[in-house]
């Protein structure tokens, strides 16, 4: 099978977030099995990253893109395609984050390579290039005398990561009437996208069951539930069970993993180190560093990496993961990281959605500080505990998220078959 795959993020080993690290592990196993064709952005600064982007076992074209960091005579390009993206925004009622993403050159590219690679599946990575999906369709069901392709065309796939009006209504909950009113706003624009994207596509890929309904409630079409994977096989269950150390991970640029941190920093981890006074606190992934610089005085016990190179390295020096989110959506990649490590992991009941429940007993729950700082220690103390809770967690990772299991599932949706 040829499959075309679309992403706005360059697939190479130092993407910081989650979300590009499960794109890049999804190539690597496509490939492994058919031949894979990825469309990236490129961003400034990123030119050095391409050779280890391409040297993956899939082949990799990139567009260049303009963003905040674009410098000289393309930053005053960029304030004319941000002006337009406003004004487009206004006109669609779809999001203005997602406008910054209606790239022509983006659509070029993407059609000249479908037309050269011949693809049976074309797959486009969340709901911010939903514009593409909307042109690709245009360009497929094109009448005669136009372009198009010489076949009935490739299956158009669109996968979503996150229902991204989600956790917008969540900080409404929270926040004054004159911020609630702009969130919901925001909310209702990304539900509107979402349902268009899906008309759009012939198939839109929902990483969690509660996603899928909450798309489904917004009018979305053709949903189909397939999670985010984790590569198993680089994945070691042994840990240096001697370190005293609690980890928090992932990208400091995302604001949930901000608020989380600061969460842990100043409510959670003060009462932890007060009955731990020998721990270790490591904040780490792109800007933590400058996170904690940042907070002052630093707090005891707390200490940060910046980007980390070899993270399975470092889960396996941590004795448990702490991830108190409080927003934030779909399947969150660090948990299933630390999982398939054999790492147990404290977390809330946003963290481990679409991953577990608390019926599985894999994972310590708490919602508020207080009892996440309880659930901390009682995992610190009880490595017996901790250890079975960990070992059942890796056999629940490599059951239901193995790169291997979801591939299946993706090749049932590219053969237009129901995985479910």
């Amino acid at each position: 099978m040829r499959i075309l795959l679309v992403t706005p993020y360059l697939p190479h080993p130092r993407v910081g977030h989650g979300g590009g690290q499960a794109i890049r592990s999804q190539l690597r196993a496509l490939a492994q099995r058919h031949d894979c064709l990825c469309v990236s952005l490129l961003r400034h600064g990123e030119q050095a990253e391409v050779p280890a982007a391409a040297d993956q076992g899939f082949r990799l074209a990139t567009v260049p893109f303009l963003d905040a960091r674009s410098q000289g005579v393309r930053r005053l390009q960029l304030i004319g395609v941000r002006l337009l993206a406003a004004a487009r925004a206004a006109g669609d009622r779809y999001p203005y984050y997602v406008a910054k993403y209606r790239w022509p050159p983006l659509v070029r590219a993407v059609i000249e390579d479908a037309e050269a690679f011949q693809p049976d599946v074309i797959q486009v990575e969340y709901l911010q290039l939903a514009y593409l999906l909307r042109e690709l369709r245009r360009w497929r069901n094109a009448e005669p005398g136009d372009r198009r392709p010489a076949t009935a065309g490739p299956r158009l796939v669109l996968s979503s990561h996150e229902v991204s009006s989600l956790p917008r209504r969540r900080r409404a909950a929270e926040a004054r009437w004159w911020r609630r009113r702009a969130l919901l706003a925001e909310a209702a624009a990304w539900d509107r996208l979402a349902r268009d994207a899906s008309g759009w596509a012939d198939a839109t890929l929902c990483v969690t069951e509660q996603d899928r309904r909450l798309l489904a409630a917004a009018g979305g079409q053709r949903l189909i539930t397939v999670p985010l994977g984790v590569d198993l096989e680089t994945a070691s269950a042994e840990r240096t069970a001697a370190l005293r150390r609690v980890l928090f991970v992932g990208s400091f640029q995302h604001p949930p993993n901000r608020s989380a941190a600061a969460l842990l920093c100043d409510r959670i981890w003060p009462q932890v180190f007060e009955e731990l006074p020998g721990w270790e606190l490591v904040l780490a992934g792109p800007g933590s560093d400058r996170f904690l610089a940042e907070r002052q005085p630093t707090p005891a016990g707390v200490t940060a990496t910046g980007f980390v190179d070899d993270l399975r390295g470092l889960l396996r020096q941590c004795r448990v993961l702490a991830a108190p989110l409080t927003e934030g959506g779909g399947i969150k990649i660090k948990i299933l990281e630390a999982m398939a490590c054999g790492l147990p992991v404290v977390t809330t009941a946003i963290g481990a959605e679409g991953i577990t429940t608390r019926a599985d007993e894999l994972v310590w729950w708490a919602d508020d500080p207080a009892e996440f700082a309880r659930q901390l220690l009682a995992a610190a103390r009880d490595p017996a505990t901790a250890a079975a809770r960990a070992d059942r967690a890796r056999r629940h990772v490599e059951r239901y998220f193995s790169w291997t299991t979801v591939v299946e599932r993706l090749e049932a949706v590219y053969r237009g078959d129901d995985p479910s």
